[in-house]
Formats: C-alpha cells, structure tokens, sequence
C-alpha cells in the first residue's frame, strides 16, 4: 500500500512539474483514446496516459471519465498496466483490404502499418505499428485485444 501510494504521488508530482498531468487533460486522453472502452480499458489507457505525453485529446470527456481521471489521480483506481506506456487499438488499424491508410513513411494522417499484418480482429488480418513489432504485449485481465493492446518501452 505504500509503495502504491509513492508510485501515485511520484507520477502526480511528475505530471505537476511537466504541467501535463490534471484531471481534463487526463480525461481528455482516456476519451479520446478509449471512449468505446469499458471501465477497465479506460482505466488502462488512463494510466498509460500518465505515462506518455504523446496521445490524443481532442474530445471532451463525460462526468464518468473526468471522475475516472480524478480516481486514478488520487490513488483510487487500481494500475493493472505493469507499466505500460503505449497503446494502440487493432480495431481502428487498417486491415489487408485497406492498405491504403497506412503511410509510407510518414504524413499525411495516414497509419503506422509498418509492424505487419496480425489477425486481433478476425481472418481479414489487421496492421500492427512498427514500434509493436519486436515488443511483447502486456496481457491486462479484462482488456480485449482487438480492441487495445499495451506495451512498455
């Protein structure tokens, strides 16, 4: 309990000083990231969230998300991510029919396909980030994987 407890304050105090950790900007994250997510997925992503300044935030959070972000901000919610602080959705990946959306090698708003094909989402095989390739993937109970897959660099 206390180590939890350093962990949480260290990661508070760390987000105070790079001024990147508060509750709407968490909650902004957690939305934009995992707005389809269930409460666990949400709750991952929040903590990765802490972890990685480089993520979306571009929608506004409901009262349930902006609470999420205050209850793993105070230490109430529990990190299940073994320190995860990367993301991506196999979901909203492009998959063999739309290669298309990936980017070669950068710009455009195009993907990351460049880590290959995998089958998270059924036999049409979905790109993977280039960064995901040689990583092995953190398994969170309850999280989906074709919905979100963590890992830590």
């Amino acid at each position: 309990m206390i180590l939890r407890s350093l962990f949480i304050f260290s990661i508070v105090l760390i987000g105070i000083i790079d001024g990147i950790v508060d509750v709407n900007t968490l909650a902004r994250c957690i939305m934009s990231e995992a707005s389809f997510g269930t409460r666990i997925e949400q709750t991952a992503i929040g903590f990765a969230c802490l972890r990685n300044r480089n993520h979306a935030s571009n929608q506004h959070p409901t009262p349930a998300v902006t609470q999420l972000a205050r209850n793993i901000l105070s230490g109430r919610a529990n990190d299940l991510t073994k320190g995860a602080n990367r993301w991506y959705s196999p979901l909203s990946m492009p998959n063999r029919m739309q290669r298309s959306r990936c980017k070669i090698p950068f710009g455009g708003g195009m993907m990351d396909c460049n880590g290959g094909l995998e089958n998270a989402c059924g036999p049409a095989g979905n790109y993977k980030p280039n960064w995901a390739k040689d990583r092995h993937q953190i398994i969170i109970p309850g999280v989906r994987s074709c919905y979100f897959k963590f890992y830590r660099f």
